[in-house]
């Protein structure tokens, strides 16, 4: 007798490079494990009611336990933490390495007369409203009084980031950036992290696989055993986070280049 075709799993994600490849890698082995997935992506505002309310049996990758946090804390109690797919998940803000660290080296810097002159731009190009880094760095321009030395945060995405990055480094420009570690930038340009002596960015988060509990209840016994192995280091996902942008794959062929190149770990979570 054959053994039954299990059904169908509802895989979230949010709708940014670096977390579409960290789900690819999930959605790959669903797909080694005989399962059909449906994958839904959208904002962080939109995904995580999604997954409160079963309509996202899975999710990946959730930055905890500070990143997202505050959408955790509104559906911890209808989720459950399945594995932590890698370590070190971070927000910071940026300067390109040619500004001298004697004159940047800590956000608070950027409120120095001296400083703001040098600047090109005293304007930070941010990503989508409900992502965790853009509520954080709102919070610090008024933290570190950067709002008085005519310093702004604009909302924007992931791609208008993207794009002001290569075109200020092309131009030679000073400037600042949010950024966030994993993120494909942080290997094809220098890129120095700002300090933070308030802690206005959370410590290093570990980014999770998480499940809707009944739905995690209904996934066969082996199913869970294998997801629940899923590790990998967080410069995987820069590397598959690059080959998205800049070879022009798509997630789930930068996951499965990335799987091909490290057949042994992989195979450990199928054990």
């Amino acid at each position: 007798m054959t053994s039954p075709t299990p059904a169908p799993v509802v895989l979230g994600r949010i709708d940014e490079s670096f977390h579409q490849v960290a789900a690819a890698v999930v959605e790959e082995v669903l797909l080694r494990l005989g399962h059909e997935v449906e994958v839904r992506e959208g904002p962080h505002p939109q995904m995580y009611p999604q997954l409160a309310e079963g309509e996202l049996e899975l999710f990946a990758d959730s930055w905890l336990p500070g990143g997202h946090g505050t959408y955790w804390a509104e559906v911890g109690d209808r989720v459950l933490e399945v594995t932590p797919l890698f370590e070190g998940a971070r927000f910071y803000w940026a300067v390109p390495g040619y500004v001298p660290a004697d004159l940047v080296s800590s956000l608070g810097d950027l409120a120095r007369p001296e400083v703001t002159a040098r600047m090109t731009t005293l304007e930070v190009q941010g990503t989508t409203p409900g992502a965790g880094l853009t509520m954080r760095s709102q919070q610090l321009v008024t933290d570190y009084g950067l709002d008085k030395a005519g310093w702004t945060h604009r909302i924007g995405d992931l791609q208008a980031i993207l794009d002001t990055v290569e075109r200020r480094i092309a131009a030679g420009d000073w400037f600042v950036t949010p950024l966030w570690q994993p993120q494909y930038l942080n290997d094809v340009h220098e890129l120095r992290p700002l300090a933070d002596p308030l802690g206005v960015f959370p410590l290093p988060d570990r980014a999770s696989l998480v499940a809707h509990r009944g739905a995690w209840d209904r996934l066969p016994q082996r199913t869970r055993e294998v997801l629940g192995r899923i590790h990998y280091p967080i410069e995987a996902v820069n590397a598959m986070d690059r080959a998205v942008n800049l070879d022009g794959l798509d997630p789930l062929a930068a996951a499965r280049q990335w799987m091909a190149g490290h057949e042994d770990a992989v195979a450990a979570w199928f054990a």
